[in-house]
């Protein structure tokens, strides 16, 4: 996955300039290349970007989630394959972020889960 050119993505609800989405475009840059496929599969299921960007049937967005009485950093991101999109909670620290997302596309295998993403992580884990 080509992190570093980043015309195929938009923003919403946020800027690429916003806290989280600079830890999140750092912890995939960090990621393995087997960690950014898995990356792919959770977020667009495919396992591949298209080689050129007039390719790109639709852009990659993420959003910043607002949440109300729920922890930020209690949840795990929000992937909806159909959109190619992430949601993500407005982490506290780029290793929350890392851990969470890793967590994700490691352990998040089904598409559209019937449950919420935020009762199954526990800290005591």
């Amino acid at each position: 996955m080509c992190i570093r050119d980043r015309t195929n993505t938009v923003y919403r609800n946020c800027s690429e300039t916003d806290s989280v989405v600079e830890f999140f475009w750092k912890a995939l840059i960090e990621f393995s290349p087997e960690e950014r496929s898995m990356y792919l599969r959770f977020v667009w299921g495919r396992s591949r970007l298209p080689l050129i960007s007039k390719d790109f049937n639709m852009k990659h967005q993420i959003e910043i989630i607002k949440t109300s009485n729920i922890k930020p950093d209690m949840m795990l991101p929000v992937a909806h394959t159909c959109f190619f999109s992430i949601e993500l909670p407005k982490y506290s620290t780029y290793e929350i972020l890392r851990d969470k997302l890793k967590y994700a596309i490691t352990h998040c295998q089904a598409i559209d889960t019937d449950g919420r993403a935020y009762d199954v992580w526990d800290d005591d884990d």
